[in-house]
């Protein structure tokens, strides 16, 4: 059974991104897939410090802080789903923090084959969400990772996911996109 990694970068545990993410979670599971969610705010990930010494020996990061915990999951992960509310157009600042140090995956392969979708949330819905769907598709082709979509929704107040059924509808697609 395929394991899935949900990444979640929102600072609010109650908020629309972890609605999603919670939701897709329950759903793989329900079908009997390991799936599990991982709040990027309950670990300390420090900026890549463009160091390069991923690039070369056993091609992993240098920096000692918690990041290496989320790049076990990462790595025995079949699908990788990074869920974040939109800031200023792009990410939250945790979910860029991790992206960056994904670079020694550039080098050492290990995602290559894996698949990888997007959840967002964002005040405008998916008119604020252009930029970050194209930075992850370009993310996921780089480390070689299969896009297999994004999830948008229009969502400002913490719950107006609940009551979005196109949201609601699109994660059970995703879920069995992801199942397949």
């Amino acid at each position: 059974m395929k394991k899935n990694e949900i990444l979640i970068g929102s600072p609010r545990r109650n908020g629309n991104t972890f609605i999603l993410s919670n939701h897709l979670n329950d759903l793989l599971n329900s079908e009997g897939a390991h799936s599990y969610l991982s709040y990027l705010y309950d670990y300390e990930i420090k900026p890549c410090i463009d160091c390069r010494v991923c690039k070369s020996g056993n091609m992993k990061c240098s920096i000692k802080d918690e990041a290496s915990k989320l790049f076990d999951k990462i790595e025995n992960a079949d699908v990788i789903v990074f869920a974040t509310p939109i800031y200023w157009f792009g990410p939250t600042a945790k979910t860029k923090l991790l992206i960056d140090r994904l670079r020694p995956y550039f080098t050492n392969k290990k995602l290559f084959g894996k698949k990888g979708a997007v959840i967002l949330s964002a005040g405008s819905g998916i008119t604020d969400c252009d930029l970050t769907i194209e930075m992850f598709k370009r993310i996921f082709t780089t480390l070689g990772i299969e896009y297999i979509d994004t999830i948008t929704a229009e969502a400002y107040d913490i719950g107006d996911v609940v009551e979005n059924e196109i949201a609601l509808d699109s994660v059970l697609m995703l879920s069995k996109n992801i199942l397949k």
